[in-house]
């Protein structure tokens, strides 16, 4: 709440030389609850500080969140290879080293949607084209920083990773 005080100012030279030359002045002094307004410096310096530790914290944890994501469309499009090989093998009695054998002209390698996986197919170690196919997620870019590297699947629908362990990378 805020109150008037009124005071009066006299001139230098007394009150009668303020009367001589007609000068009395009156002004009102408005006084607030604090004197000043506005922040001081280390109260922004203490702001400041709080912002970098929460931008410290949560930036990782963003860009960790947004490999997760990455990563789980890698995991579709594998499955989706996956079911297009099953459905060429169906047809031809063995499996293709493209990744989407069903479109003409086939292609080799597919991408993810955001850019951040290529999906191959090849061989399994065990056997031939003809028997087996084991496709593989590899990251490009920015999400050769996650910790799964790669991602795969075979057509006995045998998942695997490196970089991490298989329970972390397909979650």
């Amino acid at each position: 709440m805020a109150f008037a005080l009124y005071s009066v100012h006299i001139w230098p030279h007394g009150a009668a030389g303020a009367l001589k030359a007609g000068v009395f002045m009156l002004t009102r002094d408005i006084k607030q609850g604090r004197g000043a307004s506005g922040f001081t410096l280390i109260e922004l310096m203490i702001v400041v500080a709080i912002l970098g530790v929460l931008a410290a914290v949560a930036l990782p944890a963003y860009q960790q969140s947004v490999r997760a994501g990455a990563r789980a469309e890698a995991q579709s499009l594998l499955l989706q290879v996956a079911a297009n090989q099953e459905r060429f093998y169906s047809d031809n009695n063995s499996y293709s080293t493209n990744a989407n054998p069903l479109v003409s002209p086939a292609l080799a390698t597919l991408t993810t949607e955001g850019g951040n996986y290529q999906v191959s197919v090849a061989a399994c170690g065990s056997g031939t084209i003809a028997n087996c196919f084991i496709a593989t997620a590899t990251p490009q870019g920015a999400q050769t920083a996650d910790s799964c590297t790669t991602l795969t699947l075979t057509n006995t629908g045998l998942k695997g990773s490196t970089g991490d362990t298989v329970d972390n990378c397909w979650r």
